[in-house]
């Protein structure tokens, strides 16, 4: 008997998002990891792992009220992320503070994001997927490289090293998960925690009145379900975990 051809793609493993103890969590705006992956957030705190929200933007252009100054949604936007991340267990939050509006400087928010991860040494990111198709907004684009490349780069002590005279030492993670993927490879079961994802969503009243909630939950939901489809249980969140192998000159990666 011929043994079965061995795929390019599987010589190089995933690595295993629920069993990381400490997690790193990138958003580009207060609201994008709740929408993402607010149930497996709370899920891996109720199993004991540590994560920690590192938040790039201050969401100050998130509204169409022209009579909101940007001053007043940003402390809008931070208290309501704070009760959001609080709901889901998370204790610590990092606050970057870049201008909200699609004006990022890939390379300034890679170095901060660099210098979270060699203090806060986490095993493992989680942000969102900037190769996303149709994806507009270059807030998210430019945040879900820098923490790509974070990943890539952090464990080299030549990388910003600058750092070293801060007695910030290299730490490479061991992978990444991309939330709000179209290619995702990991389902979490997150039937438990579902109900408290959508907790945390209608925290951010800043974003989403009465109507756009619901019509966001019923997507959200029915998106869990078709995650969730013929693996055993009802709710699932999809992501994109790829290793620091896959993310250069891999050419395989896309269908890891």
């Amino acid at each position: 008997m011929m043994q079965s051809e061995v795929k390019v793609k599987d010589l190089i493993p995933i690595p295993d998002l629920v069993s990381m103890r400490r997690i790193l969590c990138v958003q580009p705006h207060p609201d994008d990891a709740e929408i993402g992956a607010g149930a497996t957030v709370a899920r891996l705190i109720r199993s004991g792992s540590e994560v920690v929200y590192l938040t790039v933007t201050d969401g100050g252009a998130g509204t169409e009220d022209a009579s909101l100054a940007p001053a007043e949604l940003v402390r809008i936007r931070r208290h309501e992320g704070e009760e959001a991340a609080r709901l889901l267990g998370v204790e610590q939050m990092i606050w970057l503070d870049f201008p909200d509006g699609g004006c990022l400087e890939l390379s300034a928010v890679r170095e901060k994001i660099i210098e979270a991860v060699r203090r806060v040494r986490p095993d493992m990111l989680m942000v969102i997927d900037p190769w996303l198709p149709y994806e507009a907004h270059s807030d998210h684009r430019n945040t879900g490289l820098a923490a790509a490349e974070a990943v890539l780069l952090s464990g080299f002590p030549h990388v910003c090293p600058q750092h070293l005279k801060e007695g910030l030492t290299p730490h490479a993670p061991q992978g990444v998960a991309f939330y709000g993927s179209s290619r995702p490879n990991t389902f979490i079961d997150v039937t438990a925690t579902w109900p408290l994802k959508l907790e945390a969503i209608a925290k951010h009243k800043s974003q989403f009145n009465p109507e756009s909630l619901e019509m966001l939950t019923a997507y959200l939901t029915a998106k869990a379900r078709e995650h969730a489809a013929g693996k055993g249980f009802e709710l699932a969140e999809a992501f994109k975990v790829l290793s620091p192998i896959h993310l250069h000159f891999f050419e395989d990666a896309w269908q890891s």
